[in-house]
């Protein structure tokens, strides 16, 4: 009995999506949602669909602007490659990926933490056609709130202030955390160690800077907290997988 009531909702469910005229009324909704950033990729890495926020992070408005495009055309390779390889882990497992953390910038510069989490799309004949993505700031999260709220002024701090000379036990101390307390926490909240965090910081703002290609390498490896322009370029090449200079250019 069970099983035949479920077979009768399966077929009303599958009923209901196949007189829809798009799946885009569905989609739009989520423009309603300021702190959802949505975005869906065909197989090849497309993009098919963003709602207001994702778009808005790019400093995009209209969803045109996106379609057809993949992430090596908007981030530099090292990210898109990071971004695309995830991607992939969920198509060939057919698995959703949830609650990955994820450090992002908006085309302002702003750094937030986020938790993505990637689900496969399946078309009729039953293959993975795509991903379909959601991204929210961590600090909505009821999973790791707690934990992220201990950690926050820490976070802010480098968020905030990583032009400045930023030293791990003066974050320690801000948390009320022993330098070993404080390491470990939050690498296992972040998945990176303090430092690294720090150097992503200030990668970050060093790439808002670049991409509006005002300011010399050198200003701004200074402006961004770099002892000099020469460990800037060195980080900058070793995580984005780019040269400054390639960088800009890619912008321009």
């Amino acid at each position: 009995m069970k099983k035949r009531k479920i077979i009768r909702q399966e077929k009303l469910r599958a009923s209901f999506y196949q007189e829809l005229s798009s799946a885009r009324e569905i989609v739009r909704l989520l423009d309603w949602t300021p702190e959802v950033h949505f975005f869906a990729k065909d197989r090849d890495g497309r993009f098919m669909a963003a709602n207001r926020a994702s778009l808005a992070r790019y400093g995009l408005v209209s969803e045109e602007e996106i379609i057809g495009k993949t992430d090596f055309d908007i981030h530099p390779p090292a990210m898109a490659a990071a971004y695309a390889e995830e991607d992939r882990r969920v198509m060939e497992s057919g698995e959703p990926l949830p609650e990955q953390r994820w450090l992002v910038y908006d085309h302002s510069g702003v750094q937030r933490w986020f938790l993505s989490t990637k689900h496969p799309l399946f078309g009729r004949s039953g293959k993975v056609m795509g991903i379909a993505g959601l991204m929210r700031p961590l600090a909505n999260s009821p999973f790791l709130m707690s934990g992220y709220h201990l950690l926050k002024p820490a976070v802010d701090r480098v968020l905030e202030n990583h032009a400045d000379k930023i030293v791990i036990p003066e974050l320690a101390r801000s948390v009320g955390l022993s330098v070993s307390q404080f390491e470990r926490k939050f690498k296992s909240q972040f998945g990176m160690t303090p430092t690294r965090f720090i150097t992503f910081a200030r990668l970050n703002a060093a790439r808002a800077m670049l991409a509006q290609g005002v300011e010399s390498l050198g200003s701004v490896a200074l402006s961004c907290g770099f002892y000099d322009q020469s460990q800037f370029s060195r980080l900058f090449k070793r995580e984005t997988g780019i040269n400054a200079k390639e960088y800009r250019k890619f912008f321009r």
